[in-house]
């Protein structure tokens, strides 16, 4: 180490994530490829796993899941396929649910369909809404949503004489980097350097820090391709950010999206409860310019389709790079899955492609739409619609009936018939669907 190298130390660690699925492409993928079940419903189960109060045992998210339940299986005694399946999923499904009491998972999604033998768990970091579905294929929109609307993003916590640099994914910590200085040298009152060359020689050391922060980050978001990490938040003093961001590479700071002033001695948790709001905001902007990409594409040369027959469409010829969709979208439509064919609105009487009528079955548009893009390694950016109001906005929402205020981008979508997507490619003129 030269007289001004001052890093004595740099230590890389992986932070066990207990009892919770943090990398949710490989679950997304597995789940998107499954068979469709057209006997036999798959029945999705979504559950917001946050405690009621103090007590673990306590669990809303249970008693809306038992709730549920009772209705799906309330009707004429039957022993169908359909019925006796689904009702063994409810039996699995309570029996997983009874032994997460203690768990520390805040979200749980479960995909299962007895007769075809799949049952799948996957804990959360962070809640869902409740939601108890029933189709012939998954519903993966709350696991899909929960990966592109809460991305892994890093943290550089430093000061002149420390660094930590955290991976982060759904407010938990996979991994981090530290890097050590050595202390400052001691200033002697005779016989010791000028001021002047102490202070040269005390910039010179913290260049030289900052620049091994800057190129373990570098290196750290590199080896983390896979999870493409976008979001870098700051956190220290202002004077010390400034400096850190100027020495970033411009790969690396084009993806700060803020910076939080804290010291050094602030807690895991309230770095998490300071950064998560940045990211959501930034997240904020990027539908925001997904929207404005749909927008834009679709009026030159056709770059993106808008609406959901044009969307829908696209999605069975393989076009679409990312799917955009508000979160509230909802379209009724058909599928024949043996054709791997879909259409929009109610089943119709004769079959448009000449097949058994037979296999035309009702659908969730926008179901099947996340269920296309995922099998054709599509982006999806799922629109946030509600704007975040106090709770004295929110009581006046209530009493007076008015319509929650949308965000930007939904409003902006709304336009475009509240779905679109941007292409990887266009089809000719006299190209179909069916010649690919």
């Amino acid at each position: 180490m030269s007289a001004i190298d001052p890093v004595k130390s740099i230590t890389r660690e992986r932070q066990e994530v207990d009892d919770v699925a943090v990398n949710l492409r490989g679950p997304l993928a597995r789940l998107a490829a499954l068979a469709p079940s057209t006997e036999a419903p798959y029945l999705t189960v979504s559950l917001d796993w946050r405690p009621d109060g103090t007590d673990p045992r306590s669990r809303p998210g249970r008693r809306f899941f038992d709730q549920q339940a009772e209705r799906l299986l309330d009707g004429p005694e039957g022993r169908s396929a359909a019925t006796e399946s689904l009702r063994a999923d409810v039996d699995r499904v309570a029996a997983f649910l009874d032994g997460q009491d203690r768990s520390s998972a805040e979200g749980i999604v479960i995909v299962a369909c007895h007769a075809a033998g799949v049952f799948e768990a996957v804990p959360l970091g962070l809640p869902v809404p409740d939601a108890v579905d029933v189709g012939p294929t998954p519903s993966l929109t709350p696991l899909a949503r929960t990966m592109e609307d809460h991305p892994t993003y890093a943290v550089v916590q430093f000061d002149q004489k420390a660094a930590t640099l955290s991976i982060i994914t759904q407010a938990r910590r996979q991994a981090t980097v530290g890097v050590r200085s050595t202390g400052f040298p001691v200033r002697q009152n005779q016989g010791g350097w000028s001021q002047q060359r102490y202070q040269n020689r005390a910039d010179e050391r913290i260049e030289h820090f900052l620049g091994t922060v800057a190129e373990e980050t570098r290196k750290a978001l590199g080896e983390s391709a896979n999870s493409r990490i976008e979001m870098l938040v700051l956190v220290g003093d202002d004077q010390n950010a400034t400096l850190l961001r100027d020495t970033f590479h411009e790969t690396i700071r084009n993806r700060i999206v803020g910076h939080v002033n804290l010291p050094m001695e602030a807690g895991w948790k309230e770095i998490v409860d300071a950064t998560l709001p940045i990211v959501d905001r930034a997240e904020r902007q990027r539908e925001l310019a997904a929207v404005a990409a749909v927008r834009e594409g679709a009026g030159g040369g056709g770059k993106a389709v808008t609406g959901v027959e044009e969307t829908l469409t696209a999605l069975q010829a393989g076009q679409v790079q990312t799917l955009v969709m508000n979160d509230d979208f909802s379209a009724d439509g058909w599928a024949d899955y043996a054709l791997g064919l879909f259409g929009v609105g109610e089943v119709p009487g004769h079959h448009p492609a000449a097949g058994d009528t037979a296999d035309l079955t009702p659908v969730l548009l926008e179901t099947e739409m996340v269920r296309l893009a995922l099998q054709f390694d599509a982006e999806i950016e799922i629109v946030s619609s509600a704007v975040p109001v106090s709770a004295g906005e929110q009581a006046h929402i209530g009493k007076g009936g008015e319509a929650r205020p949308r965000s930007q981008a939904a409003h902006a979508l709304d336009a475009l018939g509240s779905v679109g997507a941007v292409l990887r490619f266009v089809l000719d003129a006299d190209q179909s669907t069916a010649n690919l």
